[in-house]
């Protein structure tokens, strides 16, 4: 892997994911223990995976609109059921769902959630901040770590398709250290869901 990204993005910057910060959520990331949680699962993204990310991310990101395809693809053609975890999907038939207008949005919007991971890889506040609150926005659909870690499939379909022979399995472990501290994230969001509800 080269140590600069050879591909500049000189055309659109791309889909940006919009803000979300809600006063539940801003008193989970003050939580000093909920903080300490989330914290030391960010710690296991190493300096070298960081490095890793935005090495790669912009290769990815450069067609992020046929990547994210790619993963749903992959994704829901493995678990076609998943597809009722979000509201838009549930009247669309499987066959129409790959080239529905509402897949392509939230392929964008995903890729865009992403793309803001790494672009703050370097601030670890700002990391844990959007880390975390890609994880709560989850909650909410009754998505578990389970079903991060089963888009593992489709991530390794758009690593090769974005670098072919050039991918090692330095980078595959990287993106599959995310997804999983990712799915931890959202586990721990998760029982401060379940504490808040009990008050």
């Amino acid at each position: 892997m080269p140590s600069t990204c050879p591909f500049k993005q000189n055309d659109s910057p791309g889909p940006t994911s919009p803000p979300v910060q809600s006063p539940i959520f801003v008193s989970d990331l003050n939580n000093p223990d909920a903080k300490l949680k989330m914290r030391q699962e960010m710690d296991r993204i190493s300096q070298r995976q960081k490095h890793i990310f935005k090495e790669t991310f912009p290769v990815v990101f450069k067609d992020y609109r046929r990547n994210g395809l790619v993963l749903f693809a992959k994704y829901f053609s493995e678990f076609p059921h998943y597809k009722n975890i979000w509201p838009q999907f549930r009247t669309l038939q499987d066959s129409a769902l790959l080239a529905s207008n509402e897949l392509a949005n939230h392929c964008s919007v995903y890729m865009a959630g992403l793309k803001e991971i790494v672009e703050v890889m370097d601030d670890e506040e700002k990391l844990t901040y959007f880390m975390a609150r890609i994880a709560r926005s989850h909650v909410k659909w009754n998505i578990n770590k389970y079903h991060i870690t089963n888009m593992l499939e489709g991530v390794d379909a758009v690593l090769k398709r974005s670098f072919e022979e050039k991918l090692t399995d330095e980078i595959v472990n990287a993106y599959h250290t995310l997804y999983d501290v990712i799915g931890n994230l959202l586990d721990i969001q998760k029982k401060l869901v379940i504490v808040k509800r009990h008050f």
